[in-house]
This record gives structure tokens, C-alpha cells and sequence, in this order.
């Protein structure tokens, strides 16, 4: 389908913009940028956290990569400040997107929110206030890919916040607490992240180099007319 038409696709739905909701390393960053290229505004929360942060962040790498480094692991002197901070430049950026949104009195180009993994952790006002602007897809991760996800985590390192999620265990090494709660990370967010979402994409559908975006259009297409 070409550009136009997924813009004619996209118009012809009751909601034009999108959230794209999930851990890091789900592929929402992948699909922002393919909707991107379709004619979609892209907001790319961890780009415009770094941004904020300015000198703070430096050398070389992605930008989550480079977040990750600052922040540290939650064991990390100066990881609770950092954590801290994140999550309140990221309820700024937040409120950033939602203002443009409700000003915006005609959207030409629908518009895709690429959200940070830590989105959960945002005030609930604010996350009905994005609700009111987009449609949240959830890109879910099976339970058989978090061994992969946490090894991904390490050698590809994200900015993760941890909250209440990371418990060191008398006697355990740094690595085996990250690696087991990491899991229960997962799982705590998962939850949350199914109940904030309008669409649940499933693993085999949005890790699928042959899928499109028009696709994902006609998914929910089909969501929006099973629900009226």
C-alpha cells in the first residue's frame, strides 16, 4: 500500500494516532519508524528525554544507549536520582505531546507516540490525557523470549526503571538479581501494559519482517467494527 493510501486507510478509522506501548526492545522504535516513513508525526519519548537532559549525555552509541549509561544499573551509585529525574523529564515530554495534540484544531499527518518502557509509571491523569488524544497498541513479548530479552538488556544495555521491582537476595551476585528480577519486571509490567491498551499486537504479527502498516490499519479496522 502506498503512502497515500495508508493516509486515506488511517483517515477513514474513527482514531488517527497512535501510542505504541511495551518494554523496551519490543520493536516499537522499529514500527514508529516504518509508520514514520508512511506518512505518520513521529514522537520519540527517549529522544526527547536526552534532549532535556542535554550535556548530561554524551559520547557516543544510540541515544537509548546512552540514557542507559547515565542512568546506570539500580544497584549503580546515583541510580535513584537518575531514576528520579528520567521519570520526571519523561511526564514533561509527555505533557509536551499531549499540549500539541489538543492544540492542533486539524491534524494533516496522523500522529505515532513511540513511548518509553517506563510509560506505566506516568501519573494516571496524564495517561488519560494521552488516551483521549491516541489509540494505545500494546506490542506484547511471549513469555519464551524474556530470557532473550534480558540477554538483549545486558549486551544492548536500555534505560530501565526499576521502581520497587529489583530485590537483592542475601548471598545472590549482581547479575542473577538483575536476571531474576528482570522477570518479574516483565511480568508486572505486562499487566499493567494490557490494561492501558486499546490493541494487544501479538509476537508473531509485529516481529514479522514481511508485516506492513497497513496491516496494523486494517487490525484495527476490524477491532473498531467488532466493538461498535
Amino acid at each position: 500500500m502506498k503512502k497515500t493510501s495508508v493516509l486515506n486507510s488511517l483517515r477513514k478509522t474513527r482514531h488517527v494516532n497512535l501510542a505504541l506501548i511495551g518494554m523496551s526492545g519490543a520493536g516499537k522504535s522499529y514500527w514508529s519508524k516504518k509508520m514514520e516513513e508512511n506518512g505518520y508525526r513521529r514522537y520519540n519519548c527517549d529522544e526527547m528525554i536526552a534532549e532535556r537532559l542535554g550535556l548530561k549525555i554524551g559520547g557516543k552509541g544510540s541515544t537509548t544507549l546512552k540514557l542507559a549509561k547515565w542512568m546506570g544499573q539500580p544497584f549503580s551509585e546515583g541510580y535513584i536520582k537518575a531514576q528520579k529525574l528520567y521519570l520526571e523529564l519523561e511526564e514533561a515530554v509527555v505533557e509536551n505531546i499531549c499540549d500539541e495534540l489538543e492544540q492542533s484544531n486539524e491534524i494533516n499527518a496522523p500522529v505515532v507516540v513511540d513511548t518509553t518502557g517506563s510509560f506505566i509509571y506516568l501519573q494516571k491523569k496524564l495517561l488519560d490525557r494521552l488516551k483521549k488524544f491516541t489509540k494505545m497498541v500494546y506490542l506484547t513479548l511471549p513469555e519464551e523470549k524474556h530470557e532473550k530479552l534480558f540477554e538483549n538488556f545486558i549486551n544492548d544495555p536500555k534505560p530501565v526503571i526499576w521502581e520497587s521491582n529489583f530485590k537483592p537476595l542475601k548471598g545472590e551476585s549482581k547479575q542473577n538479581t538483575l536476571r531474576r528480577c528482570y522477570k518479574d519486571l516483565l511480568s508486572f509490567r505486562n499487566e499493567r501494559y494490557r490494561l492501558l491498551a486499546d490493541y494487544v499486537l501479538d509476537y508473531s504479527f509485529h516481529h514479522s519482517a514481511e508485516r506492513e502498516v497497513d496491516e496494523l490499519l486494517d487490525l484495527m479496522k476490524k477491532n473498531i467494527k467488532n466493538k461498535s
